[in-house]
Formats: structure tokens, sequence, C-alpha cells
């Protein structure tokens, strides 16, 4: 069974048709990458997965049950976690309450720093720890570098108890060194968790990818493995280029 399923997921932005059609399902544990050219509909997607955009039509099932017209914030405490281009951390807090607030069901920053501040920092390790972050805890968000700042907002995803990660470019910006530990973290939590990566770089979707499906249009273009994909025609000919 797959712990995400959609099926004929459509969205209209005027009379533009900016997905179309899409059906496809993922596994419990898969990291699935979205490739395309740009205006393929990758990040829009990730929209009409995660509640940010209203579907036109079509179904989006998580753990067996009917998402698409949830509100964001609803499919957010089911389960759904998306991660943005720009990382949204909160610079001045340290590392630690910086999980506090992500796990606080609460609203309001002063509740979740109190909490931390009774119940310890201990129960942040395993998360930081698969992240690469167990030695930054007590460190200020605005002093960690582009790539640990991207892994701490991964962080605060799993502290939300996030079983589905949606992530747009998660290494645009990233230093070689910060791409191959990314990939590290990235494996480590598909262990837990099922990952869509919206990607461009190729080297790091090969080290990844359990499954790619490359969108042309709104569409489903190809689906397989980066061997598959690679050999395909429609594909070299829409995104690859000849």
């Amino acid at each position: 069974m797959s712990h995400l399923q959609v099926t004929d997921l459509r969205v209209d932005f005027g009379g533009l048709r900016a997905v179309d059609g899409l059906t496809f399902g993922v596994k419990k544990g898969e990291i699935l990458c979205l490739l395309g050219p740009n205006g393929a509909g990758k990040s829009t997607t990730l929209d009409l997965i995660c509640g940010k955009t209203q579907p036109t039509g079509g179904s989006v099932r998580f753990e067996d049950v009917e998402i698409s017209r949830m509100f964001e914030f609803e499919r957010a405490r089911r389960g759904v976690g998306r991660k943005f281009q720009v990382p949204s951390v909160y610079k001045e807090l340290t590392v630690a309450e910086n999980l506090a607030v992500a796990q606080s069901r609460k609203p309001g920053i002063w509740h979740a720093l109190t909490r931390l501040s009774h119940s310890g920092r201990d129960r942040f390790e395993p998360i930081l720890e698969k992240v690469g972050l167990e030695k930054r805890a007590d460190v200020v968000a605005g002093n960690l570098s582009h790539g640990e700042t991207q892994w701490l907002e991964i962080a605060m995803l799993i502290a939300q108890d996030s079983r589905l990660i949606l992530m747009d470019e998660p290494t645009a910006g990233m230093t070689i060194q910060e791409t191959a530990r990314t990939a590290e973290i990235f494996r480590t939590l598909s262990k837990s968790h099922t990952l869509i990566v919206v990607e461009h770089d190729m080297s790091f979707v090969r080290t990844v990818a359990d499954r790619i499906i490359v969108m042309n249009r709104g569409a489903l273009l190809a689906e397989g493995s980066i061997t598959e994909i690679e050999a395909n025609e429609d594909v070299k000919t829409a995104y690859l280029g000849h």
C-alpha cells in the first residue's frame, strides 16, 4: 500500500493548467525525486500535497486518508511536512529552542520556551543526531552555516512528527561537503520517513533517489530508476537535451 497516493491531480491558474492529471504513489520509506524543466509543475505538486494550493480536481490520500480538501495546518498535523527553498527558522533562538517551538502544539514562542526549560533538551538529542546537529543544540540559529540551517529546518519537521517530508531544492547553495552530508541525512531519514524531493543537482539525485518522476508541462512524462530515466528518449528531448 502506498504511504501517499496522488490520483488524477489537477490545478488551473486562470487559463493555465499547471498540474495536469498527475497520478503516482510513494511507498513508506521511499525517496522519490521529482525532476523536470522550469515550469514543469514540480513545486506546484508539492504545494498541492501539503495544502498550500488547493487542487482543481483529483485526489491526495496520505496513510489511506483523503486529505486533498484539508487546510494546510490540518495536513501538517496529520504528518505532512513541507520544507521550502528558503529556510524558515527563528534566527534569534538556539537550535534546541527552534525544535521546542516546532514541537509545541500551542501557539506562541513563550509557551514553547517555558516548556523547554522545564523538560530539558535531552529529548531532542535523537532528532539532532539524525541531522548531524547534536553538538550545536545551544548555538543561535543565526550563527549556523547555510547547510546547518537547512538541516535545522528538517529537524523541526521531524519534531512536528512529519512522516512525509516534502523538500524543494534542499541542496541549493550548499557546499560540496554539505551536499554529501545531506545525502547521508536523507538516507538516515528514509528509515523512518517518506521523502519527496524536487532537485536539480543530478549527482545528488543519483545518490539518494529510490525512484524518479520526470514532469513536463504539468504531467508525468517518465517514471523509473536513474538508469531508466537517463536512457529515456522523451526525457532527453524534454529535459536533458540531445
